[in-house]
């Protein structure tokens, strides 16, 4: 149960908004509902619900918590509320495992694990080692520790071996995985993984017709197989040249106003084999228009019905040029804060939208833009995340002002997100002339028109307020 609570907090970082989608229930509506309960006895008991109830509503929970910035016995307490005793002393006596880097050192730490828990299950720190001695260049001790695993966790064996950045180590691999996938009697869920695996290696080496094959087999052995399986099968197809099988997916995609840069990349392509003499470029502008217009039309009558009213937090951090910078700084200026990082997918597919908003607010001298990064990896110095950042803009003609939340040496905390509770990243706000917080949104929903135009809608509402 601790591994499915661990990653529902992961997912719910980034993820929310597509759980949100795929739910029965509305979540976001459900989470809005909860931030609103203002009565203390009767959010407890909410809370306390909640945290006995299902997945989902752990999820909701979890969410709630990250957007409040609970602390870690709060996180100890959930966790406490749903394992038991000797379940729970175990998980806590793992994280020694998680937090070392050092091979030796978690092979020690295992043995003690061992010796005190031995009615546990190591299946999962087993699948874990597999990765660090392949990364280690060491194969055959890799592929020691995979046949201790079976199931979920020698899937994630095998997912360890595929994240291995070593040709050596990727053709032994490769190998292993071809003598595997012979094996008539293989568990269904471990051949799907290992066939992923053969189709990641393929990718890398670019040859995407055979890993387009290997996808259709996957699709093929998957009852229900997800629509991101289904997409990246025609991705492949259109990589590999067979447009004209791909497009009507592609278009799908588009439609459904994705940021994934290489379904954009693909469709281009597929749409200019389709239609060899249109100006593709003129279509996705027609769309995107189209788009503007919608979401435009969505918030023309906003009431400001989300705002809240939080005094922000006095914050110091670095500005590209390494200066320090505070709140005073942007004294009587309207704050547009986003929380992001170079690893966060989210957090970068929504920059284009934020690009269009700092375009649009260029020359208004009352609203200033902060791109802070922030959870950086231990230990990267503020050259490194500040070179990374810049390289990341470059890339994608972004002008965006950057900002740098480094950890702190001492606490190992990025104390400017600590300061406005930010627990999932993207997480973005607005920040009101007299200094009070007025939006505070997590996570984005997939649509640049959408994050466009309510962005505008609350910047415009702000700034009527005294």
């Amino acid at each position: 149960m601790f591994r499915k609570i661990i990653i529902c907090f992961i997912l719910t970082v980034s993820c929310f908004v597509q759980l949100s989608a795929q739910s029965t229930r509305d979540l976001k509506k459900e989470l809005k509902g909860l931030k609103n309960i203002q009565d203390t006895i009767v959010l407890n008991q909410k809370i306390n619900a909640l945290a006995s109830g299902s997945e989902e509503d752990l999820m909701l929970l979890t969410q709630y918590g990250l957007n409040k910035g609970w602390s870690r016995s709060q996180w100890d307490e959930l966790a406490a509320k749903r394992m038991p005793k000797e379940q729970f002393a175990f998980n806590k006596a793992q994280e020694k495992f998680f937090a070392e880097k050092d091979l030796n050192k978690k092979l020690a730490i295992l043995a003690s694990l061992k010796k005190e828990f031995p009615n546990q299950k190591y299946g999962y720190i087993y699948a874990l080692i597999v990765g660090d001695y392949a990364r280690a260049g060491n194969f055959n001790q890799a592929m020691a520790y995979l046949q201790k695993t079976k199931d979920q966790d020698r899937v994630m064996a095998w997912s360890q071996l595929a994240l291995v950045n070593d040709p050596k180590i990727s053709k032994q691999v490769t190998l292993r995985v071809n003598q595997t996938l012979s094996q008539k009697n293989l568990p269904a869920e471990e051949r799907v993984m290992l066939l992923n695996m053969k189709r990641y290696l393929l990718e890398q080496k670019q040859d995407y017709k055979n890993a387009a094959i290997i996808a259709k087999k996957i699709l093929d052995l998957t009852p229900n197989p997800t629509q991101n399986e289904m997409d990246h099968y025609n991705i492949l197809l259109s990589k590999s040249g067979n447009y004209r099988a791909a497009f009507p997916a592609l278009k799908k995609m588009i439609n459904k106003e994705t940021e994934d840069e290489e379904v954009k990349s693909e469709y281009k392509r597929a749409y200019q084999f389709m239609y060899p003499n249109r100006d593709v470029k003129a279509h996705l502008d027609s769309i995107e228009i189209s788009r503007v217009k919608q979401y435009e039309a969505k918030y023309k009558d906003y009431k400001g019905e989300n705002l809240i009213k939080e005094k922000a937090p006095e914050f110091e951090l670095l500005d590209a040029n390494g200066n320090t910078v505070s709140l005073k700084d942007f004294r009587d200026k309207i704050m547009v804060i986003d929380f992001w990082a170079t690893w966060c997918m989210p957090c970068k597919a929504a920059l284009p939208g934020m690009q269009m908003l700092v375009d649009k607010y260029k020359n208004d001298p009352e609203v200033k833009f902060l791109f802070i990064h922030t959870k950086e990896i231990t230990g990267e110095t503020f050259e490194k995340v500040k070179n990374q950042s810049m390289a990341y803009f470059k890339a994608h003609d972004f002008t965006l002002p950057l900002y740098v939340d480094l950890r702190t040496k001492d606490t190992k905390q990025n104390k400017v997100a600590e300061s406005f509770k930010v627990g999932g990243i993207p997480h973005k706000f607005i920040i009101d002339r007299n200094g009070f917080i007025r939006l505070s949104s997590v996570g984005f929903s997939g649509s640049t028109p959408d994050l466009v135009a309510e962005m505008t809608a609350v910047i415009e509402k702000v700034k009527k307020l005294n």
